[in-house]
């Protein structure tokens, strides 16, 4: 080996380790653990497949999957529908005086912990909150409350993770040159074909990864399901920390976790090539 190679693979070494103590070893572990009976695992352990058994026979996985991935898909497409004209307005419309402070206010919500932000739009859906309040002009009734339902959780995580969508299109909206939208209005493009034929092939990059940013965390989200869902409100997240939490079940959990990351691992493929073909074909 040369010495420039020596110096590559060198270089390349912290890199590595990072990588396999932070990422291989624990999936590693995950799956080892998802094969053993019980909370512990000794060298006379015998290894099987009865917690997938188990799984599936119960017949909770598949339901409570689907449900977080409807969830998932529903908030991650309001996140998009409302991202994209706020990241244009502040990348394209405000002036530079005040972008940054407009990018503050966005990410205002970071500073606080997420407890906190659940508890207080938990408030504002209670009973004679400002949400019900408001709603009353329209003939609701101000007595009741939109908590302990699906649409709750539904309001919780789109608050939540709408920044994380916003800031990533804000990012590739700002480095689209003007010119090009001007050019293409010019050619006599509406705004609808500039959208789909300039914009959103352009910001492909940043709007991936802001689907990547929300539907991930969202399909494995328990925590808001548990305080605001009420009864029915369970989720696939929520199965997963009562098997660690409750029942005390370490192999039937991380076997869970082990099927949630093969579902969430595909979908974020079909997701990943779906965005590229469609951004390639209308480049």
């Amino acid at each position: 080996m040369t010495k420039s190679r020596i110096k590559t693979w060198l270089l390349m070494l912290p890199g590595a380790g990072m990588l396999l103590s932070l990422v291989l070893l624990p999936l590693s572990l995950l799956l080892l653990f998802s094969l053993i009976t019980g909370n512990q695992i000794s060298i006379n352990s015998d290894l099987s497949f009865s917690n997938y058994i188990n799984i599936y026979e119960r017949g909770l996985f598949g339901p409570l999957m689907i449900k977080s991935l409807l969830i998932a898909f529903f908030v991650t497409l309001s996140a998009i529908v409302i991202a994209y004209p706020v990241s244009y307005g502040i990348a394209k419309v405000v002036t530079p005086r005040w972008r940054n402070t407009l990018i503050i206010l966005i990410i205002i919500p970071f500073f606080t912990s997420q407890l906190l932000l659940i508890y207080s739009i938990m408030v504002m859906l209670q009973s004679r909150g400002p949400v019900m309040s408001f709603l009353s002009i329209f003939g609701a009734d101000p007595t009741r409350s939109a908590l302990y339902s699906n649409f709750a959780v539904y309001l919780i995580l789109l608050y939540q993770f709408l920044p994380y969508m916003v800031l990533t299109l804000y990012s590739s909206m700002s480095k689209i040159d003007d010119n090009i939208i001007a050019v293409a209005r010019s050619m006599g493009a509406g705004r609808r074909r500039v959208f789909f034929d300039v914009i959103l092939p352009l910001t492909s990059p940043g709007l991936l990864s802001g689907i990547i940013l929300v539907f991930i965390p969202v399909a494995g989200s328990f925590v808001e399901s548990n305080l605001a869902g009420g009864t029915n409100g369970m989720m696939i997240g929520s199965l997963i920390d009562s098997n660690f939490s409750v029942s005390l079940n370490l192999g039937r959990g991380c076997a869970l976790c082990v099927l949630f990351l093969l579902v969430i691992s595909a979908v974020t493929f079909v997701i990943q090539r779906s965005i590229r073909y469609f951004a390639g074909r209308r480049l």
